[in-house]
């Protein structure tokens, strides 16, 4: 039986790369799927919508291009793209993302058979990198493994979060609101980790080359979210949310040894940024992380370790950032 699939790319200033990414959509085999694309526009400021238009004129997709009326944000504006999909698996796109040719059929052979309660079916990805002046996968594929535990892995492997590589069952989406429409550098994972919380089933479909890429450029989202103190106080309250919901399912409320090693490090991960930038969230993490049994963030560098042993890790970080500082104009 073939499977439904809305492919849902949001656009802002994407004109340079749109037209690739619509291309990879064209390329699907999607002999096991029936494909709509739908590009929702952040009332971009440049031609982005001129080009994915002709794009879509000029080839035989089934897709259209919707004009957002104010600028709302990336998460909106995949909410409104699914909310008005038709099809019962989403496919969200980044509009600098490809698919490989094999994505949505290779994933769609999963779904054939997959009970009501399997959510999310995801597949191998790599990053997508310019380099010696040409965009190219880059670096080890990444497979991520979270099906027996999907929760537990999910905060294990930062590998895996990232939407581009899943289908998502559309009913997860209307059981969940979509994605959270605030500032969340975690907004991907923050999805993936309410449905599983849901009782959404994940399913892997792996295979030999990366299904998806995930391209790393200088203007991306995400470079942008992790200077903001507000999208990066959400990414450490959704891994709160999941330390709380491992707790509770937990017959005596206490976290495995690995849940608990796993959450620290997810704790850690930004603490210096949020000592520079964003005191409460520290001192509110560090909170955290004492509840855990650590009096420091974990898996430190090695020279900020020795710092840290010294001076005690806040007046190390701040050591750091003044050396930093200097050695910045120093070069100027």
């Amino acid at each position: 039986m073939s499977v439904s699939v809305s492919v849902v790319i949001p656009t802002y200033n994407s004109a340079a790369w749109v037209e690739e990414t619509l291309e990879s959509v064209r390329r699907q085999t999607c002999r096991e799927a029936q494909l709509e694309v739908i590009v929702i526009d952040d009332v971009s400021p440049d031609d982005s919508v001129a080009v994915a238009r002709r794009y879509l004129e000029k080839h035989p997709l089934n897709g259209r291009v919707v004009v957002r009326e104010k600028n709302a944000g990336v998460a909106a504006n995949r909410n409104a793209g699914w909310k008005l999909a038709s099809g019962d698996w989403i496919q969200f796109l980044d509009a600098d993302d490809l698919l490989a040719p094999h994505k949505i059929d290779h994933q769609a052979r999963a779904i054939a058979d997959a009970a009501d309660d399997v959510a999310v079916v995801y597949s191998n990805w790599q990053y997508y990198l310019l380099e010696s002046g040409k965009w190219q996968p880059s670096g080890p594929l990444n497979a991520p493994f979270v099906d027996d535990d999907p929760v537990l892995r999910m905060v294990e492997q930062p590998a895996f979060g990232y939407v581009g590589p899943t289908l998502i069952r559309r009913t997860f989406l209307e059981k969940t609101g979509g994605f959270q429409e605030k500032p969340n550098i975690g907004e991907d994972a923050d999805l993936m980790l309410r449905i599983a919380m849901a009782g959404g089933k994940f399913r892997e479909a792996r295979s030999d080359t990366a299904a998806f890429l995930y391209r790393q450029s200088p203007n991306s989202l995400w470079r942008a979210y992790v200077k903001n103190t507000v999208a990066m106080r959400n990414l450490m309250l959704t891994f709160r949310s999941a330390e709380q919901f491992l707790r509770k399912r937990a017959s005596d409320g206490n976290l495995s040894e690995a849940a608990r090693i796993a959450v620290a490090r997810r704790y850690s991960r930004f603490a210096d940024f949020y000592l520079e930038h964003d005191p409460d969230t520290f001192h509110m993490l560090m909170d955290w992380l004492r509840a855990l049994g650590f009096n420091r963030p974990i898996e430190l560098s090695r020279s900020l370790r020795v710092l840290s042993s010294v001076l005690g890790y806040e007046n190390a970080v701040r050591v750091r950032s003044a050396y930093r500082a200097r050695v910045a104009r120093f070069r100027k």
